[in-house]
């Protein structure tokens, strides 16, 4: 073959190379906007849509918790008993253990992708593998579930801004104390609330607090990753993302993020058209709330 073939041998392989690389980027689609970014300030959103509408039918979506299993091997290797052994699990300071052995041995990372085993286990050994870190939900996932396995009623809420899709979020443990009184734990900064009365503040409570400006109060310990706490940022960041509210149905460790079976607790006015079909969108806080 001459040179000149080669030339233009080479410029067509050239050519065919670039084009391909150019129409990949064309038929490359970005996820369609169902709701885009809104212009207000995230706070006047908030209390645009503070407002829910009860619905016919309480009973029809029904949360079901799977508890005390078995602990599994990998906790001994973190301490374990020796946090379980604090209290008793029918005292609510067992669940203040618990958010102490998550904080003490697992950090937050925004960065970091939980594995594809969503189990207790499978998240902590993705930790192990990730120098003790993964994001939000993999701490609420890991804390939901020692709280159940414990039989305590607790499951992770996804809490999620108005814009969908969304390229941020924030998921929280929603937990029924032994007591009975309803709290809200946040792994990421080591986190719960109380209000002027000393009463722990539910998610529920917090998204009604924010919307009212009432003043809650962080407790002592509370730190993102060992840096201050600071209640100012979490409040406005809550205030993004306390607009809906993403539960699973099922609280199971073997599937603890099932796809599949998800309710959502969204405004008054909320449209949902050309969302997920495997979300059931409900508007009364008192399903969605019903544990």
């Amino acid at each position: 073959m001459t040179n000149l073939a080669v030339r233009i041998l080479c410029g067509l392989l050239a050519g065919a190379a670039t084009y391909g690389v150019f129409s990949f980027f064309l038929l490359k689609k970005e996820p369609r906007m169902i709701k885009p970014v809104p212009r207000e300030p995230r706070l006047e959103l908030l209390r645009n849509y503070g407002g829910y509408a009860p619905g016919p039918e309480p009973e029809k979506y029904r949360t079901v918790f799977v508890l005390n299993r078995k602990i599994p091997d990998i906790l001994r290797k973190y301490d374990y008993l020796s946090y379980s052994g604090r209290a008793s699990a029918d005292q609510d300071d067992f669940v203040f253990a618990m958010l102490d052995f998550v904080c003490d041995h697992f950090k937050h990372s925004s960065n970091a992708r939980l594995p594809r085993d969503h189990s207790m286990a499978g998240i902590i050994e993705g930790c192990r593998r990730n120098g003790g870190a993964t994001n939000c939900r993999g701490l609420s996932l890991i804390l939901a579930e020692l709280l159940r396995m414990n039989g305590i009623r607790a499951r992770h809420v996804t809490c999620k801004p108005y814009e969908e899709p969304f390229t941020d979020c924030h998921v929280v443990v929603d937990c029924c104390m032994p007591s009975g009184k309803r709290i809200m734990l946040d792994p990421t900064y080591r986190l719960y609330f109380v209000d002027d009365n000393g009463r722990y503040v539910s998610v529920a409570r917090l998204r009604e607090g924010i919307i009212s400006g009432d003043d809650f109060y962080p407790n002592a310990a509370a730190s993102y990753n060992g840096e201050a706490f600071i209640y100012g940022n979490y409040r406005e960041y809550m205030a993004k993302n306390l607009l809906r509210l993403n539960a699973n149905l099922r609280l199971d460790d073997s599937r603890p993020d099932r796809p599949d079976a998800e309710i959502e607790l969204v405004p008054a006015g909320y449209a949902t058209e050309g969302f997920p079909n495997r979300i059931q969108f409900v508007t009364d806080p008192a399903v969605f709330w019903n544990m």
